[in-house]
């Protein structure tokens, strides 16, 4: 009877530990708050096409994890636009998220929309630089502006992250976080380095048409005086991952042409090509690289910003509408017929595009994926631009890190007319056997190292006055084998300028061994001089 009793206590004690197991062991939900705002607004704010934004991340996070059931994934995933944004509804579902979580399952965060904080000179939160109180909550945090938002009741009606994301009343972004749930969040709103912890890093988004008249330099004058601010000791997220447009003071900017915000367009980018080692996830990392490389997201802040939870998945790797046959190919959204007459390497991809082009009477534009104009060609220089940039398609074993600067050594999305733009590499060690190319709005490729002139690699790939012509040139830079570049250093013409056939040569040596690093940038030069075209930095 004791040895039965023992038996059957050894079976209950298995089957709770394979239970236990398979309560741990269980596929993580994916769950959401996706918030766009908004059209229009109760108060005089100008309307943001936030709402295309958060439409769209939904239906990405749909099709990643729902098959695309639209129906399933709201059951999880709260899509929240135009007056439903509000302090009160944001709360809520965040609440209820939060109770609904379980360890181990996922939880996005998206916001797409007019941001402020402490550094927002727009005079949006003006009236609250006289209340010490709300100045004591709004310090290191950043605002979220909901469609009901009121200039004189800040502080009842804007969503303050530090009190309304972090804290929640106990169900916030914390509270997550000690439940052990992995949160990912994405704000592509001015001053949003501030949303969830102060930042020092810093990159338009926000005109307000009411108009306050508050001196901005006075009143942060004032709050100085009257407020000491303490350093921040605010304890570490291990389950977060915050990436934002923008730092703590500056503002970012919409696509005038797509009407979309900018942010939105590369994060959605990313998620398709950031997955270099089609293992079917994107880590921190790879999404932080991907981000990199893009222009229109130099400015962009990542928590942590150190290489903590490097390698933690962000996102399902979604290639479903990219084939292998087409992941080294140009792919081109249009609806010019003739343009798949001219190379091989050209796939006609509405959905997952490189470039787009319109043809306008006899010009063809060609449009980056984020909607601002790489250039404006005839026939002839198209037909050179499309066959120059499968060359700018190359991806090796790893990324180079490139720096692009102005004269006081920042980055920056733009470079004005008369301004000094420097591109180094920032690794010294890389810098044996570099090749770096640049293309230009007519499609023309220059070898900018190897030259005639200076046969010799250098960390220091450009060093120039910005002068005509002006707009967005490409710069792709290698790191490649003695082998490689020795091969390459036999194309070297005078001036530097690849014709056809110097472009395809190039294009087979780096495409017969892609055993190297290389970096992709794009370079935007304004004919304005530095006091107009810096305007809102």
């Amino acid at each position: 009877m004791e040895i039965k009793m023992k038996n059957k206590i050894a079976v209950i004690g298995i089957a709770l530990a394979i239970m236990t197991q398979l309560t741990w062991s269980k596929s993580p939900t994916y769950h959401g708050i996706i918030i766009g705002c908004c059209e229009e607004y109760k108060e005089g704010i100008k309307g943001l096409n936030a709402k295309k934004d958060a439409e769209s991340f939904f239906n990405e996070l749909t099709n990643m994890y729902y098959n695309g059931n639209r129906s399933k994934a709201s059951q999880n995933i709260h899509l929240l636009t135009e007056k439903s944004v509000t302090r009160t509804n944001v709360q809520h579902k965040l609440k209820e998220v939060a109770q609904k979580t379980q360890p181990g399952d996922v939880v996005y965060f998206f916001y797409s929309g007019h941001g402020s904080s402490l550094h927002d000179k727009s005079r949006l939160i003006a009236p609250s630089y006289k209340n010490n109180e709300l100045i004591k909550v709004m310090e290191n945090s950043g605002l979220i502006i909901p469609y009901d938002f009121n200039f004189k009741k800040v502080g009842k009606t804007a969503i303050i992250s530090k009190r309304d994301l972090r804290d929640n009343n106990g169900y916030g972004f914390e509270y997550l976080d000690n439940k052990n749930v992995q949160v990912i969040m994405i704000s592509d709103s001015c001053y949003s380095g501030n949303l969830f912890r102060n930042s020092s890093n810093s990159t338009k988004k926000f005109i307000p048409t009411t108009k306050l008249n508050l001196d901005y330099d006075t009143e942060v004058a004032k709050i100085k005086e009257r407020t000491h601010k303490e350093k921040h000791h605010q304890k570490e997220y291990n389950n977060l991952i915050f990436f934002s447009a923008g730092g703590t003071d500056k503002t970012v900017a919409e696509d005038d042409r797509l009407k979309r915000g900018k942010f939105s367009l590369v994060v959605e980018k990313c998620l398709k090509t950031a997955n270099q080692n089609r293992d079917n996830k994107i880590t921190k990392k790879e999404l932080q690289e991907c981000l990199h490389t893009e222009d229109t997201a130099k400015a962009f802040v990542v928590y942590p910003s150190n290489d903590r939870l490097a390698n933690q998945t962000v996102f399902k790797a979604n290639h479903k509408n990219i084939t292998l046959q087409q992941k080294d190919k140009i792919r081109v959204k249009t609806s010019v017929r003739e343009i798949t007459k001219i190379s091989s390497e050209i796939v006609i991809d509405k959905k997952n595009y490189d470039i787009e082009i319109v043809k306008v009477g006899n010009k063809y534009q060609i449009f980056r994926y984020t909607g601002e104009v790489y250039a404006e060609v005839n026939n002839t220089d198209l037909k050179k631009y499309l066959l120059a940039l499968k060359l700018f398609k190359l991806k090796g074993i790893g990324k180079i890190d490139v720096s692009v600067l102005n004269d006081n050594r920042k980055t920056v999305g733009q470079f004005c007319k008369g301004e000094r733009l420097t591109v180094q590499i920032k690794d010294q060690r890389n810098t044996d056997y570099i090749v770096a190319i640049s293309l230009d709005r007519k499609g023309k490729v220059i070898m900018l190292q190897p030259n005639d002139d200076k046969q010799k690699s250098s960390s220091n790939l450009l060093d120039i006055g910005v002068k005509y012509p002006y707009g967005m040139d490409k710069l792709k830079v290698f790191t490649l084998s003695s082998k490689q570049y020795n091969q390459i250093k036999k194309l070297i013409v005078k001036g530097g300028t690849l014709e056809d056939y110097g472009v395809n040569e190039l294009y087979k040596i780096l495409k017969f061994n892609q055993n190297f690093k290389e970096a992709e940038l794009d370079i935007e030069t304004i004919d304005k001089p530095i006091n107009q075209c810096r305007q809102g930095d």
